[in-house]
């Protein structure tokens, strides 16, 4: 899925596909999502985010691991859309 402005692909979030887990519940594969720094705060994420995961409920997924930087865009977007923080798994400063 994409965002467009201006006939310019501004965002971007995907693939869209599901896929079955070990135990064979069907899971929304982790997405590669991104808006251009000079469109974010427009809502084209948050229009992205909720396409995707509408996309994936019409597709039988019955949920979707995501990771996001912690305090990052999206672990902000994350938590505005109400979803629960497992936890790190691995942190790092360079």
């Amino acid at each position: 899925m994409t965002a467009i402005r201006n006939d310019r692909v501004v965002g971007a979030i995907g693939p869209m596909e599901t896929m079955p887990d070990p135990i064979g519940r069907a899971r929304l594969l982790p997405e590669y999502f991104g808006v251009l720094p000079e469109y974010r705060g427009l809502g084209l994420g948050r229009q992205l985010w909720r396409a995707a995961m509408h996309w994936g409920h019409a597709n039988g997924a019955d949920y979707q691991l995501l990771q996001t930087t912690a305090s990052g865009a999206s672990d902000r977007l994350c938590q505005a859309e109400g979803l629960a923080d497992l936890g790190f798994v691995c942190t790092t400063t360079v």
